[in-house]
């Protein structure tokens, strides 16, 4: 119901916002701002300023804007933004960023204006909770490119601004506690981080090593039940210019550690459908999830101006976070002999994972006025990513099912079930060189810029993939009774069936990725047009040496190259000083991830993850048109925009059935390798169409603003799906025959609504600031089935926070916030009902996965001498 509202007063409270408003409580005109102090930079007003004169389509979020909403990661910040929506973990932490309905592969995110690699084991892009809110001065969110900027943004480019120098010294701190709702109600349940152990014994020993039982640790497969522990968070940042103003220092670092929670469950099916395509459900699996993330970071950034034509700058910046998460999870068998509640097999599984992710980048730009109309800009980028997943492990206890003396079949107590333990890491090096010339000749009175410039980037990742299987001994009639793991037996001597691991697999390998690209770009701009026109070239090598692959002689060592042209062409016509029109047009690509294009193929979750060596890039055109009005200067703003992309050759994560094929392999004739079970692989699909709408409003009411935007999406892609049917339909006694069927749908991810609806209160005589900010997503494919009529779709959903702050004095401010007010969640259904199936809400469909997430509270305290 909650969500119904909110979806019916956004149109109307953007609609009141736009009618003009004769009368404000506080009217002030800033038809003409002069920036100065680093108070005004960080201010909503500046980055308001840079969206009105930008030929480009940008949206700026401001420090001053981030502070007011108490945010803590990017991922925060972004969900306030129109067209923009994201994507959660299992426990409700948002993370990876959907762009006008582009999934995240289609985006990137740079820092400032440099791309980054990515510490992730699968994808190209960063789940931007990774990045702290206390290192950013201000947030740009590109969704036109010029032929300046890399060409792999289909869906958009998020560019971090870090924080640099003040002018005068200043001196901040923060500290916040908190606690998710979800612990008032039960306890958390985790294990000892600290037991982990982060090699493998085939790194620790050596390739020839035979591994034994006293080589793994156990405890970290012992569940313990406490109380946990409230969030805490905190910053300290110093700045100040030295040497007569020329030399400027910036540096902060800060902890945070948060804990998060779900609880829900996950419906199992078959790899295949049943005739007519009915989902064969399978099991039922009870699970709660307990998660605690601790981040810690270092930033510093020095600059040093020569003189008024000469200046450094260094950024160097250290992330680390680590994800410690515990699963409980209780499976019943929807089949096997079940005749009610209580009566299927059941299993009952404790996963424990640890995830630590890293990135160190170090900037070094330079900006040097050569001659009169020549300026010279470079960058030296180096940067290294890394994800560490050790020792991955589930500990299961089944029970099974005999036929007893009294001819019926009985349930026995819990018995070990088989343990696999998988140490996975990755490292990501790149090295970025970036140089641009610009030159304004005196021809026609300044108002031609010309620039040419370049950008090599090289990238390599070594991926290392190791898994031990231990097989439970025989120590009853039925098996081994479960008791925990100190009290498990297994067989060879304890230790693990395969001694070595299994590091020869495509998962063990090395990959390299060398971009080159080149641009000339042109900008003219008179009284009321700017023009920004070019072109970009960009050359990608890609090559990829595994382990081991299905054909060792001929796919272990995978080679891809391509080149794309990316032209480009942005104006901007100012109607008047309030009023303007934007038009743009670009050409884009989605270049796939070095993981991507790898044979690597396992148990990630729920079902296999598969590469595709075959997938192919995407290319796109794009158009925007847009009206931008604001009033009076800046303060207020009215925005209409209009998108359309025409993609070729769209890649979209599908789940495959047992007998789907992944990739050919040439050996005795074409044959291919089957999936086996359900697997989930990128696929190239036939050209898709997105388009849609925007609208943004901001209003002003003395104290009193409403900011509310409103996206509507739509896509198409046609796509050739399997269907099973009786071979005569009217004949059920006839045979089960597969054929195929052409299905209209949207992109994987796309919401054809997005709103965003934010009521400010402010009152600077008195201190206080206040905020209340809901988002609604709209439902979206959040899986693509290979059957037809079989996506996995996400529920819509509405979420609230509220935020407070109150000044005390010039320079103390006490804030708090409430998050998830409505406790939304996440629902994963697919259409039409099935019988049997327990936890169904959602009258004409089935849920398969619900979790749910609690509220979250903090409170904290900010100093700052500025």
């Amino acid at each position: 119901m909650g969500q119904r509202i909110f979806f019916w007063l956004l149109p109307f409270a953007i609609a009141v916002c736009g009618m003009p408003c004769a009368a404000f409580a506080q009217k002030v005109t800033l038809d003409t701002v002069h920036v100065s102090g680093r108070t005004a930079l960080v201010s909503e007003v500046h980055g308001r300023i840079e969206e009105k004169q930008s030929t480009q389509l940008v949206h700026v979020i401001s420090r001053a804007s981030i502070e007011q909403a108490a945010d803590i990661t990017v991922a925060d910040i972004l969900q306030r933004v129109s067209g923009v929506s994201l994507l959660q973990n299992e426990t409700g932490i948002p993370g990876h960023v959907i762009i006008r309905g582009m999934a995240p592969k289609y985006s990137y995110t740079a820092v400032n204006g440099m791309p980054i690699p990515s510490p992730d084991e699968r994808t190209r892009y960063l789940s931007l909770d990774f990045f702290p809110a206390a290192i950013i001065d201000r947030l740009e969110i590109y969704k036109t490119l010029s032929p300046a900027m890399a060409g792999d943004a289909t869906g958009g480019r998020i560019n971090i601004v870090t924080r640099s120098a003040p002018d005068q010294q200043e001196l901040s701190f923060q500290v916040a506690t908190g606690y998710n709702q979800f612990y008032l109600q039960q306890a958390y349940t985790g294990f000892d981080n600290k037991a982990v152990q982060r090699q493998s014994p085939y790194e620790r020993f050596g390739p020839d090593y035979n591994a034994t039982g006293n080589d793994f640790s156990k405890g970290n497969l012992s569940f313990k039940r406490h109380t946990a522990a409230p969030d805490l968070q905190g910053h300290v940042s110093w700045g100040k210019r030295f040497v007569s103003g020329k030399l400027g220092i910036f540096a902060t670092t800060g902890v945070q550690t948060l804990h998060s929670a779900a609880d829900g469950f996950l419906v199992l099916q078959n790899n295949e459908p049943q005739v007519n395509n009915v989902p064969g459900i399978t099991d039922f699996i009870k699970r709660t999830y307990y998660q605690t993330s601790s981040r810690k970071y270092f930033y510093t950034t020095l600059d040093y101006r020569f003189n008024p034509r000469h200046q450094l700058r260094l950024y160097q910046l250290y992330l680390d976070k680590t994800d410690m998460e515990t699963r409980n999870a209780v499976d019943t068998s929807l089949a096997e002999g079940r005749t009610g509640p209580g009566t299927g097999r059941i299993a009952v599984m404790q996963r424990a994972r640890t995830l630590r992710q890293s990135l160190e980048h170090l900037d070094l730009q330079g900006d040097h006025l050569l001659a009169k109309g020549f300026t010279l800009d470079w960058a030296g980028v180096h940067s290294t990513a890394r994800g560490n997943a050790p020792d991955r492990a589930e500990l299961t206890a089944n029970t099974g099912r005999i036929l007893g003396a009294d001819g019926q079949v009985h349930q026995t107590p819990l018995l070990l079930a088989p343990l696999e333990r998988t140490w996975m890491h990755n490292k990501e090096w790149e090295n970025d060189l970036h140089v641009s010339l610009r030159f304004k000749p005196a021809l026609l009175k300044q108002q031609l810029d010309l620039e040419g410039g370049t950008l090599l980037q090289y990238r390599r990742r070594d991926n290392f993939f190791n898994d031990y299987l231990f097989n439970p001994a025989i120590t009853s009639g039925n098996g081994q009774p479960f008791t925990g793991i100190y009290d498990a037996v297994w067989l060879n001597d304890n230790g693990p069936q395969n001694p070595r691991g299994s590091v020869n697999t495509a998962g063990t390998y090395t990959a390299k990725e060398n971009i080159s690209a080149f641009f000339l770009q042109a900008t003219f701009h008179t009284g009321k047009l700017n023009a920004v026109t070019g072109m970009r070239a960009e050359s990608t090598v890609q090559h990829v040496h595994s382990a081991a692959s299905p054909d060792a002689s001929r796919y272990n060592g995978i080679g891809i190259h391509y080149r794309d042209w990316l032209p480009s062409a942005s104006i901007r016509y100012a109607l008047s000083d309030a009023q303007a029109i934007k038009l743009s047009w670009y050409k884009s690509l989605g270049r796939p991830s070095l993981y991507d294009i790898t044979f690597f193929n396992m148990n990630y979750d729920d079902y296999n993850i598969a590469g595709n060596p075959f997938l192919k890039r995407s290319t796109a055109s794009n158009f925007d048109l847009r009206y931008d009005l604001y009033r009076p200067g800046v303060l207020e703003l009215l925005q209409v925009t209009a998108f359309y992309k025409r993609i070729a050759d769209p890649y979209e994560k599908t789940l495959l059935g047992a007998t789907d094929t992944l990739y050919p392999i040439p050996a005795n004739g074409l044959s291919y390798v089957p999936a086996a079970r359900l697997t989930e692989q990128l696929r190239n699909y036939a050209t898709a169409n997105n388009y849609g709408l925007e609208l943004a409003v901001i209003k002003q009411w003395g104290a009193f603003g409403i900011q509310a935007n409103y996206t509507f999406t739509a896509s198409h892609i046609t796509q050739t799906k399997k269907f099973k049917q009786r071979e005569k339909p009217d004949d059920p006694a006839s045979g089960i025959v597969t054929v195929t069927r052409t299905q209209e749908r949207p992109l994987e991810g796309q919401s054809a609504h997005l709103g965003n609806l934010g009521l400010r209160w402010r009152s600077p005589q008195h201190g206080w600031q206040m905020q209340l900010q809901g988002v609604y997503t709209g439902r979206r494919i959040a899986e693509i089935s290979g059957w037809y009529n079989l996506d996995n779709w996400q529920r819509a959903y509405t979420t609230l926070d509220f935020t407070v702050r109150k000044m005390i004095g010039t320079r103390w401010q006490l804030f708090a916030k409430a998050a998830n007010l409505l406790n939304a969640g996440t629902e994963i259904y697919i259409k039409g009902t099935l019988p049997g199936v327990p936890g169904q809400t959602f009258p004409g469909h089935t849920i398969l996965e619900r979790s749910a997430h609690e509220r979250g509270f903090q409170v904290g305290v900010q100093f700052n001498t500025r």
